[in-house]
């Protein structure tokens, strides 16, 4: 696999007020963006890392692998960032065999959390995900994860969930007809997730 970042099918950008009234943008991870995202899995909040990647968290040469590889149809990886350029949340999907489900994450940065960047990282991730053809959202977290539960709730996307052993389990179906993601400003931030298929 060649190590130059494919440029993502959609590389377009948005810039979204917080309910607080910061204003970060939202675009897919670059090259060039490796110093904020060393920068901001330095930073994170243990407890946050833990939740996300349910249990130790990669190292930082994996992440940014990732990130480099990412083609923006079979896997996406979008970032917001701050105007001084601090990387705040991220959220992506993967879908390996290039299907219609795709698995998916979201983190935001420990004093991001309770703004509704989760919300609109996740719409925004939904719209370009239904850009590339993926029809269905996979996501598995922590039982006791409520954020990440009521985001998910309140996204009105989800096909099923369930619980078991201390996990939980979403099926979010992106119905291909649907309006770009408007986000209300009662929905609750993410502070974590983890998916899988």
């Amino acid at each position: 696999m060649s190590s130059r970042l494919v440029e993502p099918v959609d590389g377009s950008a948005s810039d979204v007020t917080l309910y607080d009234g910061t204003c970060v943008t939202i675009r897919p991870i670059r090259r060039e963006d490796d110093t904020a995202v060393r920068e901001a899995l330095r930073t994170a909040d243990p407890n946050d890392l833990h939740q996300r990647f349910m249990g130790c968290a990669p190292t930082v040469v994996l992440v940014l692998s990732y990130f480099h590889h990412a083609d923006g149809i079979r896997d996406l990886a979008t970032g917001a960032f701050t105007a001084e350029g601090r990387l705040v949340g991220v959220a992506q999907f993967d879908r390996p065999e290039g299907g219609p489900t795709a698995e998916f994450a979201i983190e935001v940065a420990h004093d991001f959390q309770r703004r509704g960047l989760g919300a609109r990282l996740l719409a925004d991730l939904e719209d370009r995900a239904r850009m590339v053809g993926v029809r269905e959202l996979t996501a598995t977290y922590y039982a006791d994860n409520f954020a990440i539960r009521r985001l998910l709730g309140q996204s009105g996307q989800i096909q099923s969930s369930s619980y078991e052993c201390g996990e939980g389990s979403a099926r979010l179906n992106l119905d291909p007809a649907r309006v770009p993601a408007s986000v209300e400003p009662a929905l609750a931030p993410v502070r974590a997730i983890e998916v899988d298929t």
